[in-house]
């Protein structure tokens, strides 16, 4: 069975989504705000019960998540699953005709992920990894 680990949200503002999620609902800072060039965004992980949340506020509209914002809006960007058999897994995605990228990662199985493109995953870029890897964080 698949567990949902993360979500990531993309925000127009970072310290609006911190009062909603952190300050209001009380999700746990992991690490503070940082910036990631290759995605053209600043990022925090808060920590849920059961998941983790990455909030993205993009900056570079030619990035995916800045694309994504100018095209669609704040919300949900992709959503990271874990698979008890990631084998099993992709194989079944073949089977409904769905391609997944990858693998990415550290290789042998640990810290590899797949993607699930957002077209073949009504709107959401799916980040697929095996039980045992690594979290996002």
């Amino acid at each position: 069975m698949a567990n949902v680990e993360y979500l990531v949200l993309v925000v127009r503002d970072l310290e609006r989504a911190l009062g909603v999620y952190e300050r209001g609902l009380g999700f746990a800072r992991v690490e503070e705000v940082s910036e990631v060039p290759a995605i053209g965004a600043r990022r925090i992980f808060l920590r849920a019960e059961n998941c983790l949340v990455e909030l993205l506020e993009p900056h570079d509209e030619t990035k995916p998540p800045g694309a994504f914002l100018r095209a669609r809006g704040e919300g949900i960007f992709a959503v990271g699953v874990r698979a008890g058999d990631v084998e099993e897994t992709l194989a079944q995605l073949r089977r409904a005709g769905i391609a997944a990228a990858g693998p990415t990662g550290g290789g042998g199985g640990e810290g590899e992920y797949w993607y699930l493109r957002p077209a073949d995953a009504h709107g959401v870029l799916v980040e697929l990894s095996a039980s045992g890897a690594p979290p996002a964080i």
